[in-house]
């Protein structure tokens, strides 16, 4: 397969692939090292989510109370799994029972905005600002180099800053393709596998006596991306290898199978899933409520696709949304937006059934203590960049130049992960 026709049949799946800094590709396409480390998953709930709902629970006080903080349920019926309060509705309540032993939910978070750019941004990245590369983007530009699919994403903030490259897939069915060139329909091949071989073992040679003519810097960088796309079949064939026969319709089961198969495969270091519909301006509890079960369901098959593939132990789950939404319902029974938030994190490295932060009945933060994490007035609000700041040191790049190049807003180091 010839570079042109790579990135026609990646357009064609919605297998987006966009180059890196040459300054970091130059040398990283060379071969990337083993990489054991973590998968990183970032679940992103586009819109604006209402954590009254499920983690951060606010009932009403009576049956005659006007407009109350949620209709659905009474205070009197919030539960707790071990420290973990939940809401009474939905799958929430099944979901902790399950998972609260690797959960941290995190409450009362600032992300001091409004707007659903800015805060699928900070929620995402840690910073406000434009142009601020991704969790996802930094982990992948740190520890995955050369691998075909480092960061994967379906969307909510997967901005790189040209830290390194993205991969979007659309169309799994043309997407094999791509990974066996060499097979035309029902594994019928094109060519034998000895006759491939030699294909091959050209291509290569071809290229590498190519690069060393290349004398100008873009020529040296089209040629290691030409070099990585050549070098990427056999990774990409593992990973349709490591995908399981039976594959979910769409939505978060199906990003989160495959970026599950990636990582198994070698080829993947973190991802992006997304789902929608949060934006509930209107009919809130109807329309909230079936999309928050709709996050529990495709985290469930996360893990449960983690556990089948034996990488359970290796995964990093972090779930958040733009911002949260208001303690009370407008005119068209829906909830606006509202800067306080949650978040929940899950799996390695992450302490379990824990809980940090707190909201007032009104759903209206409070600070914390920076070194003991308790209830402070005199403390300070938790941002989101705190929690990236414990992310990055978790990912070990807190002392990359990736760190220093993209700092965070915040001052102070919150012990988030104990240390």
């Amino acid at each position: 397969m010839d570079r042109r026709d790579f990135m026609k049949l990646a357009g064609a799946t919605g297998l987006v692939l966009a180059s890196p800094l040459p300054s970091r590709d130059a040398t990283a396409q060379e071969g990337a090292r083993p990489y054991d480390g973590p998968l990183f998953v970032f679940v992103g709930a586009n819109g604006g989510w209402d954590p009254t709902f499920f983690c951060d629970p606010k009932g009403f006080m009576s049956e005659d109370e006007d407009n109350p903080m949620n209709r659905t349920y009474a205070n009197a019926d919030i539960g707790t799994v071990g420290n973990l309060p939940f809401a009474p509705v939905g799958e929430y309540p099944a979901f902790v029972e399950r998972h609260y032993q690797k959960m941290m939910v995190i409450n009362g978070i600032d992300t001091k905005t409004n707007g659903h750019d800015s805060g699928r941004r900070v929620v995402a990245s840690g910073k406000l600002n434009d142009g601020f590369p991704a969790f996802g983007a930094l982990v992948a530009a740190e520890y995955g180099a050369g691998m075909p699919m480092g960061f994967i994403t379906n969307g909510f903030y997967d901005a790189t800053s040209g830290t390194t490259a993205r991969t979007r897939v659309g169309n799994l069915a043309a997407f094999e393709r791509i990974a066996r060139p060499n097979t035309i329909q029902n594994d019928r091949l094109f060519h034998t596998e000895e006759t491939m071989a030699r294909i091959q073992e050209a291509q290569q040679s071809r290229l590498l006596a190519m690069k060393q003519q290349a004398k100008l810097p873009k020529e040296q960088q089209t040629m290691s991306t030409l070099h990585m796309a050549r070098g990427s079949d056999n990774v990409l064939s593992r990973l349709l290898d490591t995908l399981p026969d039976e594959r979910p319709n769409g939505g978060l089961e199906r990003q989160a199978q495959l970026a599950i198969a990636a990582y198994k495969a070698g080829a993947c270091v973190s991802a992006t899933l997304s789902t929608g519909g949060f934006d509930t301006h209107g009919n809130h509890d109807q329309s909230h409520l079936p999309r928050l079960n709709n996050i529990w369901a495709g985290v469930d098959y996360l893990w449960e696709e983690a556990e089948r593939q034996g990488v359970a132990d290796k995964v990093v789950v972090i779930i958040g949304s733009d911002f949260g939404r208001t303690p009370r319902y407008n005119s068209n029974n829906g909830k606006d937006h509202w800067s306080v938030t949650s978040m929940i994190l899950m799996g390695n490295g992450i302490p379990g059934n824990t809980l940090i932060g707190e909201t007032t009945h009104e759903h209206r933060l409070r600070t914390v203590d920076p070194s003991s994490l308790r209830v402070d007035d005199a403390g300070i609000r938790i941002e989101p960049g705190h929690v990236h700041w414990a992310l990055r040191k978790l990912a070990k790049i807190e002392n990359s130049p990736l760190h220093a190049q993209f700092p965070l807003d915040v001052k102070e180091y919150l012990p988030l992960f104990g240390s």
